[in-house]
């Protein structure tokens, strides 16, 4: 075979070859296809972008459907900018390879968006995305829990805004109830409910979110108590009783065993926290005790109220450094209606014009009223004092014109003045009582000479020399009877010789002794 045949055959298979690959891409396809995930999950006010990818054809016609609706056409590389519908202007881009691109997305954008590409001679290629917008969670999840009849718990939460709407549910109350946005649950109230936090939780696409909430029993509390006059001149006394609780506590009154209700005397407020009591007498107020009962579903809390008159509990005086100024303190008993106060001092005046013009300083023993103040306060000031006088200080409390008992009285002054109010009473309480010892101390006395001056008075009969020297003789002849102490003294002729009126019995006759004869020794 020459090399003429071998070249002939060799050119006949290239051109079977040739003429086949032409056929075939006759026959070629237009082809498109995501370049990312077909579903897209975006947060309202970001940049996101349908990725996509194609083969097949140069510069197909593209064009972006929102569900049915063409929004984006054109050509690419060609030198014209894409036809974009009016409406989505401001947030669609075209991209050079046909990718479709949003610009701050708002969550109305959410749908189902389809690429088509076209290319005469072609046939169309397609694919579809699904893009979902959410809203952040627009404020936080809100937990609550509220009384039914004041018997039944309800548990809400809510959360505003988000989309698509969040879902909400109380797992530890119900597995399967549940609720979009706005959800409530109510169940009978129970002792294992006290005190148990329950958990409301928010399922949403984007971020999860939780809220607590306890319900609890009413817990002690104290009542509070405020005391004012009215235009009428009417004293007002306001009670205010609340106790912590969750659901709220509902409190209701009484007056001894009877139920409180609103009339002319009493009045309660629209939360029913607080009981006003009105009167021109407080003596009419202080009758009665008023007992206020806070209660929910899981228990209740009482507490009685015994108002008591105007008065005092504790009072203190603080002087400045230089003892002109002082600060007076006091405190009242929390049940006490009070509507004012009276400063009242006692010692030197301060400083005031006679007739004449002349400043003076006069001084008073007895405690007058040098301020007046609002039931509200709980100090006054006391200015322009000489350091070198005394001053007292009490407060007098008043419910309007009924007085209460007086303040402890507080000293200022120098410490050498004078004796003290305790020591002066001391001594005042004491002097009758010196008067009334010394005055029996002296009748003893008086008695006791009286006495001893009568017996010296008494009278005495004479005796005769022969009894004296019978005496003397008998003294010295017989010295040792006097050591055995055998020798009778004589009988007491004074105290025989008694006047009639002294003698309770007759006198002995006196029988003179015989002579005796006395031997002298020289």
């Amino acid at each position: 075979m020459t090399c003429l045949d071998e070249f002939g055959r060799l050119s006949a298979g290239f051109l079977a070859i040739l003429l086949g690959f032409t056929f075939q891409g006759a026959h070629c396809e237009l082809v498109v296809s995501a370049a990312g995930p077909a579903r897209v999950k975006t947060i309202a006010g970001s940049n996101v972008t349908l990725a996509v990818s194609f083969s097949g054809a140069p510069d197909p016609l593209v064009t972006w459907f929102v569900r049915d609706l063409p929004v984006v056409t054109w050509t690419i590389n060609s030198l014209t900018p894409p036809d974009i519908a009016e409406i989505y202007r401001e947030v669609l881009r075209m991209e050079l390879n046909g990718s479709l691109s949003f610009v701050n997305v708002p969550p109305s954008y959410t749908s189902n968006y389809t690429i088509e590409m076209t290319k005469s001679g072609l046939g169309k290629a397609l694919t579809t995305f699904t893009l979902e917008v959410f809203e952040r969670l627009s404020g936080n999840l809100m937990c609550s829990v509220q009384s039914v009849n004041n018997v039944d718990l309800r548990y809400h939460c809510w959360l505003s805004g988000g989309s698509p709407q969040t879902q909400l549910s109380f797992p530890s109350l119900s597995s399967t109830t549940s609720g979009a946005g706005n959800f409530s649950l109510t169940i009978p109230a129970s002792d294992n409910l006290n005190g148990k936090t329950v958990t409301c939780i928010a399922h949403h696409p984007v971020e999860q979110k939780k809220c607590n909430i306890t319900a609890s029993s009413p817990v002690e509390f104290l009542p509070a108590m405020r005391t004012t006059v009215d235009s009428e001149g009417k004293i007002v006394v306001t009670i205010h009783c609340v106790s912590e609780a969750s659901p709220k506590a509902v409190v209701s009154w009484s007056k001894g065993s009877e139920a409180v209700t609103s009339s002319t005397a009493y009045q309660i407020s629209s939360d029913t926290t607080q009981l006003n009591l009105r009167d021109y007498n407080v003596s009419n107020l202080l009758l009665q005790n008023y007992t206020c009962t806070c209660r929910n579903p899981l228990g209740s809390q009482r507490r009685e109220i015994q108002l008591r008159g105007p008065s005092i509990s504790d009072s203190s005086l603080f002087p400045n450094q230089d003892g002109t100024i002082v600060t007076l303190t006091w405190e009242v008993p929390p049940t006490s209606v009070v509507t004012g106060f009276d400063i009242q001092m006692k010692g030197p005046d301060l400083l005031s014009k006679n007739r004449n013009g002349t400043q003076t300083r006069g001084s008073s023993n007895r405690f007058h009223t040098i301020q007046q103040k609002p039931g509200t306060d709980r100090s006054a000031d006391i200015f322009v004092l000489d350091p070198n006088l005394t001053y007292r200080f009490r407060v007098i409390p008043k419910a309007r014109m009924t007085e209460g008992e007086p303040s402890e009285v507080h000293r200022i002054g120098p410490v050498s003045e004078g004796l003290s109010g305790p020591a002066i009473a001391g001594i005042a309480a004491g002097i009758p009582c010196s008067l009334l010892f010394l005055f029996l101390l002296g009748g003893f006395i008086y008695f006791c000479v009286y006495c001893n001056k009568n017996k010296s008075r008494q009278t005495r009969y004479p005796v005769s020399r022969a009894v004296e020297k019978t005496i003397t003789t008998q003294t010295d002849s017989t010295p040792h009877n006097l050591l055995t102490g055998g020798l009778k003294s004589p009988p007491d002729y004074n105290r025989l010789q008694k006047t009639a009126s002294e003698r309770s019995v007759a006198l002995p006759s006196f029988v003179p002794p015989l002579p005796v004869r006395v031997a002298t020794t020289v």
